[in-house]
């Protein structure tokens, strides 16, 4: 809802609404700027107000992060030496680990059903969350006093002279913190959620803007959880799991350092697949999938070598040549559906490679919708197939080769990455950003261009690809810790030029205070072989170009 309005110098934005529209609504965009619904005017000028609601990404952000705010009031009311930590999970969830005196603790079922009658509470209190602008020495100070060190050490990344932080009280216990996001006015706004036990902590589903606002579904992802948890372990074991302990780790054991252990996380990951195939005599055809930026053209290079050196040889197939001609594609389908693409051709040529027989493979052009032949093609008995494609995981894709001839692989960077404590950095956001640095140098696309696009991808991810993911026979994190630090330099130019008019402007914001915090490094001492090279250019894989 927009609305242009004056002589409004001393009113908050709240007090625009009717009574029904408080309801509906969670943050405004003024001019351009994210900010609470508890924003005061300071001006009598004209001003454009566009009130969000939960149907909007950065909207939802909102209450997300609202509600981190209401779990840690809850806690600490309960006990001040509580405290959590928060992760993006399976589900569309968010998953909490809980602290005592700063120690994880074993949770049980119990915890949380006692946890949520507080929370429950507090929504009926509607209890204020309460904006605060102080200097960098008071906060400080303020930080020392309620012994948050993880948002001490981001302190010293800051730009501005001065804080803000979110102020709220529940049962005599007055608790501040700042979670990088403008907070909904009090707690009576967070009525929505569920919260379940999953070992060892909480998962927390709030309301989706894909899903218009409703909660998704509960659905275990057991492969999915343990690698997300093994990243997450990985990471806190080596001090590489916040923005700070990245950038000290730069300083301390230098750029190449970084490089060097993520790099060699990714090998270790190559080896262990190897291994697995290697020990599976039958496997005959490999799929691999991912969402968009997840590095799969070049994972698919670097697995062909891997399996080279084991003396096993490989074709490799993309699905995409495998597209049925526009002309004859269903009318309303698109070029994301299963119905778009010739499952029968494709069955048919990796039947008869399979029974090492000379196939004529197809090429798809893009441009002129139609399909040619690209060459002739056979293995021998010593060789396998490597399929990738959006629908490589999907049992409809490739019907005719049976199970125990396959082996399935979900590709995606699956960082577990915080900018402190409360504030994880969205799984998602990471791969936009390495396609905002891909699209500006292969495509010649602004990131305003592959920010508007954004939402195309998202929705194909939702129905395609992720169903799909608990398939994989193996789960490769493609994230390396070091690729903010050398992709926060291409993409903060870019960023920067989107300007308050463009639709994207909130979410190029909210990128750019996000990679700002990383310290910059150079790209020269990064292998040319590796993942992150697809998207920022110098790959030795002349198809990840």
């Amino acid at each position: 809802m927009i609305k242009v309005l004056e002589n409004i110098k001393g009113k908050t934005a709240l007090s625009l609404l009717s009574d029904e529209e408080k309801k509906k609504y969670y943050c405004v965009c003024i001019n351009g700027h994210l900010k609470d619904l508890n924003y005061t005017f300071k001006s009598n000028e004209k001003t454009t107000l566009e009130f969000l609601d939960i149907t909007n990404q950065e909207a939802s952000r909102i209450y997300e992060a609202s509600f981190r705010f209401l779990i840690i009031l809850a806690l600490k009311s309960i006990n001040k030496d509580y405290d959590a930590r928060f992760f993006y999970n399976i589900s569309r969830g968010t998953f909490v680990r809980i602290y005592y005196k700063d120690k994880e603790m074993k949770i049980t079922p119990d915890f949380v059903e006692n946890l949520e009658p507080v929370i429950e509470d507090i929504i009926k209190e509607n209890i204020i969350f309460e904006r605060h602008k102080i200097a960098l020495d008071e906060a400080i100070k303020r930080y020392k006093e309620e012994h948050l060190s993880d948002k001490l050490n981001l302190l010293k990344y800051r730009e501005e002279d001065f804080v803000h932080y979110y102020e709220a009280t529940y049962r005599k216990y007055t608790y501040i913190d700042y979670l990088y996001s403008p907070l909904v006015p009090s707690s009576s706004y967070l009525k929505h959620y569920t919260l379940n036990y999953l070992a060892p902590g909480i998962i927390v589903q709030l309301p989706r803007p894909e899903l218009k606002g409703k909660i998704a579904p509960f659905i275990g992802e057991p492969k999915f959880e343990s690698m997300l948890i093994s990243s997450s372990r990985w990471a806190e074991k080596v001090k590489l799991d916040t923005v700070y302990n990245i950038n000290s780790f730069i300083k301390e054991k230098s750029p190449l350092g970084l490089i060097n252990i993520s790099e060699t996380k990714i090998n270790g990951m190559l080896t262990r697949l190897g291994d697995e195939i290697e020990a599976r005599k039958t496997v005959k055809l490999i799929c691999i999938a991912g969402p968009s930026s997840s590095g799969k053209t070049s994972f698919a290079n670097r697995l062909t070598y891997e399996l080279m050196s084991r003396g096993i040889n490989s074709l490799r197939l993309s699905l995409d040549n495998f597209y049925l001609p526009r002309k004859d594609r269903p009318k309303n389908s698109n070029a994301d559906s299963l119905e778009a693409f010739d499952i029968e051709l494709l069955n048919k040529t990796l039947l008869q490679l399979m029974q090492f027989e000379t196939v004529s493979l197809p090429k798809y052009d893009f441009t002129t919708g139609e399909r040619t032949i690209l060459s002739k093609a056979k293995i021998s008995p010593e060789q396998v197939i490597i399929l990738e494609g959006i629908h490589a995981l999907n049992e409809k894709m490739t019907y005719l080769v049976s199970t125990i001839e396959k082996y399935l692989i979900y590709i995606s960077p699956q960082p577990q990455i915080n900018v402190d404590n409360h504030s994880p950095i969205p799984i998602t956001d990471i791969r936009l950003l390495r396609r905002i640095s891909r699209d500006s140098r292969t495509r010649n696309t602004s990131a305003s261009s592959t920010l508007a696009y954004w939402h195309v991808v998202r929705d194909a991810e939702f129905k395609y690809i992720y169903p799909t993911q608990e398939n994989a026979d193996f789960i490769f994190d493609s994230f390396t810790h070091y690729e903010l630090c050398v992709i926060r330099d291409i993409v903060l130019p870019q960023l920067e030029k989107i300007t308050q008019d463009d639709p994207s402007y909130l979410t190029a914001q909210r990128l750019i205070h996000t990679v700002k915090y990383f310290s910059p490094i150079s790209s020269e001492d990064i292998p040319c072989n590796s993942l992150i090279r697809e998207f920022i250019g110098g790959t030795s894989f002349k198809d990840a170009v």
